[in-house]
């Protein structure tokens, strides 16, 4: 029963702290929220970054000026240069190596003139990792389900005591 415990509380953890690629910070006047599809992308496999700014009052913006740049190994991997965005977008990316990767995404605030830096981790994973995910999450679900069936039979099989 501990065992099971334990794992249903990392699934509720996990469920309610996304892993791996989701993250917001204020930088400057706005809130910037960060997340993938897939939340863990692999590598070789197509990868959107989703993008949603907000203004002081928790508000979507509708549009922000913003560069991104990707580093892998604290090298320059891609850039893309300042452009108007909406402020709910999206940024497609295949990651070519597995491990963290580091987006640095430059925002300019019009109202003050300055550029407000937020940098944020993307880990990626080899397709033999996610398989290997993939088996750990089978495995504990497996356990579980024994564990229920052995509690589920052991009731029936209690003799009734009549008196």
């Amino acid at each position: 029963m501990v065992y099971f415990s334990f794992f249903a509380g990392l699934v509720t953890y996990e469920i309610m702290h996304p892993s791996f690629s989701t993250d917001a910070a204020k930088v400057g006047n706005y809130e910037v929220q960060v997340s993938t599809t897939p939340s863990v992308p692999n590598v070789g496999g197509d990868t959107k970054i989703h993008f949603l700014v907000l203004d002081q009052n928790g508000n979507q913006v509708d549009k922000i000026r913003m560069g991104l740049k990707v580093y892998y190994n604290d090298n320059l991997m891609k850039e893309f240069p300042p452009d108007d965005y909406p402020g709910s977008s999206d940024i497609d990316y295949t990651f070519q190596e597995p491990g963290n990767h580091v987006f640095r995404a430059e925002i300019l605030d019009p109202s003050t003139g300055n550029v407000g830096v937020y940098e944020f981790n993307i880990t990626t994973l080899s397709l033999y990792a996610s398989i290997f995910v993939v088996l750990v999450i089978v495995g504990v679900g497996g356990a579980g389900g024994i564990v229920i069936a052995i509690m589920i039979f052991a009731k029936r099989t209690r003799p009734s005591s009549r008196y």
